[in-house]
């Protein structure tokens, strides 16, 4: 009987001895699974890290930014004229928008067009007097395509579809056009002193709807409003306006004196560009009324000096200025010496300038 008690307590050691090793081993290779979650958790957390700093990296190199000066797209009305104060004059514009004309005769390089639209403003274009940070008048066309990187291919997208423009390499030299900030900032260069001669921002709508470059797209085909005939002739007298306005200015950055207007020489200008239009020709000679000359010798309009600036199919007449400037013929009468007086003549999108000098008195 003891003999039995003894075998039966053994077996329950044994058994007691294999439990407590099954157990030990148990323990040990969850510790040990543990500690690999734990190695592997921490490896998972440096490439989080590494991540995280590289980020900040990335968007450095491509972020760019305006100076405060230049944040224009999206200002209200009134902060616009809290901060520039009540315009010169106002003229609508033929793609819906109203313009704001600044002009500053105490600085007579600087000029300042403000578009507004359903209270806000959706394009800006200035000259002179630019001092931000990304923008400055002069600035030279390397210095700023190093910082930006113009681009031959454009894409706009906007709720109307997507657009792809496409810049010919005189587009990319004279008037490039870049992205920043959710603006479109077109940039004019004086091809002939290779410096920055004015800048052009606007919202992505506006941009389409101006169609400056060659464009590819999906969706609405660009275009502008519908304009009746008196809101054309509106149109019209303002962008002579402003062409006149902007002549000078570019004068002024050449130390020129300002042309004096001539009503009577802006109607043989607007004439010969209406005449253009619905003759459906472009030339400073007309099949009807000849040459210049003859326009001014109809007009009963004596003269010592005259000449003579056409352009057609600009987006609008700042920026058949612009156009101008870059044409070397065109630059000899914006630049010339003597040429005292000027007449503007719009019609749609033909413009004509006529230079003028009177017979002395």
């Amino acid at each position: 009987m003891k003999k039995k008690y003894l075998i039966f307590a053994a077996l329950c050691l044994l058994i007691a001895l294999l439990y407590i090793e099954s157990n030990e081993d148990h323990f040990i290779q969850k510790l040990l699974q543990n500690e690999k979650e734990v190695e592997l958790e921490e490896e998972l957390a440096e490439e989080t890290v590494t991540v995280v700093e590289e980020e900040p990296e990335v968007v450095q190199e491509n972020q760019l930014q305006l100076a405060g000066s230049e944040r224009l797209i999206g200002l209200s009305e009134e902060k616009t004229i809290e901060r520039f104060g009540e315009p010169n004059r106002k003229d609508i514009s033929a793609y819906g928008y109203e313009w704001w004309i600044y002009l500053y005769p105490e600085q007579t390089n600087t000029y300042l067009q403000i578009g507004i639209e359903n209270g806000a403003v959706v394009t800006a274009f200035f000259s002179g007097g630019v001092n931000g940070e990304m923008f400055s008048l002069g600035d030279t066309y390397d210095s700023i395509n190093k910082a930006l990187t113009f681009q031959q291919l454009v894409d706009v997208k906007t709720e109307k579809g997507d657009y792809q423009f496409e810049l010919s390499e005189d587009d990319l030299k004279m008037r490039p056009v870049i992205e920043i900030e959710n603006a479109w900032v077109q940039l004019y260069f004086d091809i002939h002193t290779k410096q920055l001669s004015s800048v052009r921002m606007m919202t992505a709508e506006v941009f389409v709807s101006q169609r400056p470059y060659s464009v590819s797209y999906i969706g609405e085909a660009p275009k502008r409003p519908q304009l009746t005939e008196e809101q054309w002739t509106l149109v019209e007298k303002g962008e002579a306006k402003q062409i006149f306005d902007y002549t000078n200015i570019i004068r002024d950055r050449h130390n020129l004196d300002a042309f004096l207007w001539e009503e009577d020489v802006s109607n043989v200008a607007y004439q010969h560009s209406k005449d253009m239009s619905i003759n459906n020709y472009f030339s400073h000679t007309s099949p009807t009324f000849g040459e210049v000359a003859d326009r001014f010798s109809s007009a009963d309009i004596p003269y010592r000096l005259a000449g003579e600036n056409i352009a057609a199919k600009y987006v609008d007449g700042i920026a058949a200025v612009e156009g101008w400037l870059n044409s070397e013929g065109h630059r000899v009468n914006l630049l010339h010496e003597e040429f005292t007086h000027l007449g503007v003549g719009v019609y749609q999108d033909y413009f004509t300038q006529n230079f003028y000098t009177p017979w002395p008195l």
